[in-house]
């Protein structure tokens, strides 16, 4: 299950970075052509502007892949069985703390679509998308959720410049999508309501995968 978690996340992981790579190169080898342009050295002011112009693109390029620390609220489709009982000389199963949500934290990275935010007539907010996996959930090991969804990003700067300076947080993001998680129920054979099976001694739980849905609110760095 680890192993393919892990191959999600990297072969999610693999557009974000190509996106990211092919408009640097472009930019970047729009400069070299610019100075190619540039005669013993010396750019006109018109080539000098674009030139700069693209070294502001590249950096916000770079700048629009942010990391986050995030809060999930996860959905579980078969409930989270935390606790159940067994009830008189009939020995009946009867479950006592059971969720269907449940609060997680998550380790989160995204990609903020400025110019479509600025097209769309946004002036500090802009759609994205992220890919998370979880730090802190139900179980004690890390890295047992995976989650890729849309993101809609609210901004304290101007959509497609730096954030201010001496500012810690650049944006608060909520972001909707499918999770991969385990969640934990009666083993097989007993069931809510109905006697334990005389094979088990006591109740007896199994984690199972499933996928579900969740939302994440994170603060972007």
């Amino acid at each position: 299950m680890k192993l393919i978690k892990y191959m999600l996340i990297t072969i999610s992981l693999l557009p974000m970075s190509s996106l990211a790579s092919s408009s640097v190169l472009d930019l970047e080898k729009e400069n070299e052509e610019l100075k190619k342009e540039c005669i013993d050295g010396k750019c006109s002011k018109e080539k000098l502007s674009k030139i700069e112009e693209n070294n502001r693109s590249i950096s916000s390029v770079v700048d629009r892949f942010k990391f986050g620390v995030a809060i999930g609220y996860e959905h579980y489709k078969d409930s989270f069985i935390n606790e159940a009982q067994i009830v008189g000389s009939d020995r009946i199963v009867r479950i006592s703390d059971r969720q269907d949500y449940k609060p997680s934290i998550w380790l989160e990275t995204h990609y903020i679509w400025d110019g479509i935010g600025e097209d769309l007539g946004f002036t500090h907010s802009a759609p994205g998308f992220y890919v998370g996996a979880r730090l802190l959930g139900p179980d004690s090991d890390v890295f047992q959720a995976f989650s890729l969804g849309l993101m809609w990003s609210f901004k304290r700067s101007a959509l497609s410049t730096p954030k201010p300076e001496g500012s810690i947080a650049d944006s608060i993001n909520i972001g909707v999508g499918p999770v991969w998680h385990r969640t934990r129920v009666l083993a097989d054979g007993i069931r809510e309501g109905e006697a334990l099976p005389a094979r088990y001694d006591d109740i007896q739980f199994d984690e199972e995968d499933e996928i579900s849905w969740m939302l994440m609110v994170s603060v972007g760095f």
